[in-house]
């Protein structure tokens, strides 16, 4: 009866091990199934985050172009427009300038004949 006792014993034991065996195995094989699946949900994510802002972007574009469209005209568009009232008037400043600047010349030219006038030559004394 010990015999038979024990034998079974080491029967239930040696099938505890080999289920124990097989669970580690399967947990394993389990885990890396796991770890494959995180892995692949890591690339998956960063697609669809790369896909997520060039979507957001492509409407940003949208968004600022009409918003550009509404207010800068450039181009054939221009007559278009309507005339705003300026503060000023760029024809008048061109012509003030150039006043300005005539006037400045002879204001100049009459110190450089006053001084010229002035100032004696040391030929014409002897």
């Amino acid at each position: 009866m010990n015999d038979e006792t024990r034998d079974e014993e080491n029967l239930i034991k040696n099938a505890e091990t080999e289920e124990i065996e097989k669970l580690a195995e399967i947990e394993s094989v389990e885990s890396d199934v796991l770890q494959d699946k995180h892995s692949q949900n890591k690339k998956m994510d960063k697609y669809v985050e790369f896909v997520l802002l060039f979507i957001l972007g492509i409407l940003v574009g949208v968004a600022i172009k009409t918003e550009a469209v509404k207010r800068i005209a450039i181009g054939f568009d221009d007559y278009q427009m309507k005339s705003a009232n300026q503060d000023f008037d760029i024809n008048n400043l061109q012509v003030e300038v150039i006043k300005k600047s005539v006037q400045d010349a002879k204001s100049e030219e009459d110190k450089n004949q006053e001084q010229n006038d002035i100032i004696p030559t040391n030929g014409s004394e002897n």
